[in-house]
């Protein structure tokens, strides 16, 4: 396998192209070219996407690395960067991102959880200087991303930052390459499929995503309302959010909304001092996790709810790229990020059985992970 000074070297003699050229093209000296054709040093990190133009290659190419391994190792990334979010330490997270962005650059995988990460980081800490680097950041994902789901949600992340750098033009034209999401892509097509039973499944599509749109909006709500420390209020829309799922069907996916509602309760609960139906609410959250890695281990489900009695699911869908489950992430969370809401349910004397509950429930699922 060729060394990259040497693949340069032969790149370069390929396209005709002398060392002081190629100097000059990237702004350094040749005798900085001359070393790395002979091993003596490597190229900065940072030139790799000049080179890579220069000479129509990929920085994989230069860089020698293979597609299978590359994978793999932005999985790792990906995922001892995400554990960061579940004991709340961001600025680790982003050092690990940026460390993988160092060894694969522009890669819009690490760039999307970079975004995340510093958004995160911004909405805790209000450190303003971190937009630049969200903007930028962000039209690099919008330029490589073909994730429609990605490029929504940065989307999003940067209208926002124009907004809080009160660069309202850019905020709302950015906010104006959003999908108008009154019509989209799966009503139009249940509304020219035939047969008719296919048209029944797409618009049933339509109503669950419509449904997790309004949910969102409800939790985001609730959230609200226990930040601004208005308990009672939170309360009541959490309330109301479970009454919709409740009657939509509370099947499949539902599960981790429920397991979200009931959470919110249960810190709201346990701000007013109401430790009783604080831990009545927990037990509901701990209910709902474990039943929805139940499903996940018997690999597909369907929805009981009669408005949605065609959609079936499968086990991929419901996958996370964390290394731990939605339960673990939820247990870690409540004695960090939402550790000033459950502080009298952490005082009370029924705590630590609390604790044994959890961890019991954890093993078991962890337990049914290793044999799925």
């Amino acid at each position: 396998m060729l060394k990259i000074g040497e693949k340069i070297k032969e790149l370069r003699k390929a396209q005709d192209v002398t060392q002081e050229k190629l100097a000059d093209y990237l702004n350094i000296s040749y005798q900085a070219v001359s070393k790395w054709e002979n091993g003596l040093a490597l190229p900065d990190i940072t030139l790799i996407p000049a080179l890579s133009n220069l000479f129509g290659v990929t920085s994989d190419y230069l860089l020698g690395i293979k597609a299978d391994e590359k994978e793999e190792k932005i999985k790792e990334i990906y995922k001892k960067a995400m554990n960061c979010t579940h004991t709340g330490e961001m600025e680790k997270g982003i050092e690990i991102v940026k460390e993988g962005l160092a060894v694969y650059p522009n890669n819009s995988t690490l760039l999307f959880l970079l975004v995340g990460f510093l958004f995160g980081s911004f909405c805790a800490n209000g450190q303003k200087e971190l937009l630049e680097e969200i903007i930028q950041k962000a039209e690099l994902v919008l330029q490589d991303s073909t994730n429609e789901e990605e490029r929504m949600d940065v989307l999003e992340k940067l209208a926002y930052a124009y907004s809080y750098l009160e660069m309202q033009d850019n905020a709302i034209k950015t906010a104006n390459r959003l999908p108008n999401t009154v019509v989209n892509r799966q009503e139009v097509l249940a509304n020219i499929i035939m047969p008719m039973d296919k048209r029944k499944e797409k618009q049933q599509e339509c109503v669950f995503y419509d449904f997790k749109v309004m949910i969102n909006h409800i939790l985001w709500l609730g959230g609200l309302s226990l930040e601004r420390k208005e308990f009672s209020r939170a309360i009541d829309i959490y309330h109301r959010a479970m009454v919709i799922i409740e009657n939509v069907g509370n099947e499949g996916l539902f599960l981790l909304k429920s397991a979200e509602v009931y959470n919110g309760l249960a810190m709201a609960y346990s701000s007013l001092g109401e430790v009783d139906k604080a831990y009545e609410n927990i037990d509901e959250v701990i209910g709902c996790y474990v039943e929805f890695e139940k499903i996940l281990k018997t690999g597909s489900y369907s929805y009981k709810s009669p408005v949605l009695d065609m959609l079936i699911f499968s086990k991929n869908h419901l996958q996370t790229n964390s290394t731990i489950t939605e339960f673990e992430d939820w247990y870690a969370k409540m004695e960090h990020e939402y550790k000033n809401y459950f502080e009298s349910v952490i005082k009370d004397e029924r705590f630590p059985k609390l604790r044994e509950k959890v961890e019991k429930a954890l093993r078991e699922v962890k337990d049914d992970k290793t044999n799925r």
